[in-house]
């Protein structure tokens, strides 16, 4: 099907999804299980969409100036103040570099977005 999932995750959504606790999958619990997976791989490639609209050069990173550039496009007063941002980014940025990376876009989006940052 073209799907890579790692062994445990694997292991985990069958035992998901085995309903009647037989250790196998029958075609509706693979069904279940099919959807489950392209759901997972919709998201991804949703937060990769929303990831390139504020990753305005390309380089697989989000900037101070790249995110108050998409703010401010967007009417969102959020962007107005370059330290907002900066704090905006600081929230979400796990290996300190001072820009949001893919890993840590999916998991701020996951929390609740940008939104949850201006809290």
């Amino acid at each position: 099907m073209g799907i890579s999932i790692p062994d445990e995750e694997l292991t985990q959504m069958i035992d998901k999804v085995d309903v009647n606790g037989d250790g196998c999958v029958d075609i509706d619990e693979f069904g279940t299980l099919y959807q489950t997976i392209m759901d997972e791989r919709d998201e991804e490639e949703d937060m990769k969409e929303a990831f390139n609209v504020f990753d305005q050069n390309g380089d697989g990173f989000i900037s101070v100036d790249e995110l108050k550039s998409v703010l401010v496009s967007l009417g969102l007063k959020q962007g107005k103040a370059a330290e907002d941002c900066r704090k905006m980014i600081m929230r979400v940025d796990v290996d300190g570099d001072g820009m949001v990376n893919f890993s840590e876009f999916k998991q701020m989006m996951r929390g609740g977005g940008f939104a949850a940052l201006t809290n």
